[in-house]
């Protein structure tokens, strides 16, 4: 399998017969939030599914424009979901997920949803329980967390876990193996790496989300948030990936 970092924690999978992407935001404009421009110019293909760890602007907002162009389904929470409802994405187009569902992703992909955290306070995970009103949208704050989900995601014998943000949840993470941990490490604080040893296992760690990323995709640069954490874990086994390319894990 093969993967694209498209910054924050915008991922697309591919292999024969399998295209899924996570949180592909790419417009990173807090103001604007949407630009259909950088979604025509850095996402192509059509993937099956669309993946998405929580309901903030910058993994969410460019569903609408995304499911118009590729007809694809998004798996999210129901806050997820009614967001996309209040912007007029079709039914058809959603599927509400929660903790412990199990999917199946054509190409013989499986997915398991665990509960996960947000880094920072608990009224982060606050949502919509209907549709909210569209104007609402139009700011970055109001794009409410929702349910968080780390992704285990299982291919032709290799597991992928997948966390959206710099926090886990012990109770149904804790003992989780895997291969490869893509792992959102943004800003994160102390005891974060201690949350990595005391409760996962993993080969090889990925960081995502440690780029700037209110900065378009031609201004991009990286936070120190990765030094900090080798720093914290000498022995942390994990690469980075390079922006927009395709890689094997």
């Amino acid at each position: 399998m093969e993967i694209k970092w498209l910054g924050i924690n915008a991922l697309q999978f591919r292999a024969p017969g399998v295209s899924f992407w996570i949180d592909p935001y790419v417009s990173r404009d807090r103001e604007a939030l949407h630009h259909p421009e950088e979604v025509d110019r850095y996402l192509s293909g059509t993937p099956s599914a669309v993946l998405m760890t929580h309901a903030h602007w910058d993994h969410l907002a460019d569903m609408p424009r995304i499911i118009a162009k590729t007809g694809t389904i998004l798996y999210a929470s129901a806050t997820a979901c009614n967001i996309m409802r209040a912007l007029k994405v079709p039914e058809e187009n959603l599927r509400t997920i929660s903790y412990g569902d199990e999917l199946e992703l054509p190409g013989g992909v499986s997915v398991r949803v665990i509960e996960s955290r947000h880094l920072g306070h608990d009224e982060e995970a606050s949502g919509y329980d209907t549709p909210p009103a569209p104007e609402l949208l139009d700011k970055a704050d109001n794009w409410r967390c929702g349910q968080v989900f780390a992704f285990l995601i299982k291919y032709q014998g290799e597991s992928i876990l997948n966390t959206g943000s710099a926090n886990l949840y012990p109770p149904t993470m804790k003992g989780l193996e895997c291969d490869t941990l893509i792992c959102g490490i943004s800003r994160w604080r102390p005891g974060f790496p201690e949350l990595l040893q005391e409760n996962l296992h993993f080969r090889t760690l990925i960081p995502t989300h440690h780029d700037e990323f209110k900065l378009p995709l031609d201004q991009f640069y990286l936070r120190d948030d990765f030094t900090r954490l080798k720093t914290a874990i000498p022995d942390l086994p994990g690469r980075e990936l390079p922006i927009l390319q395709w890689q094997e894990i």
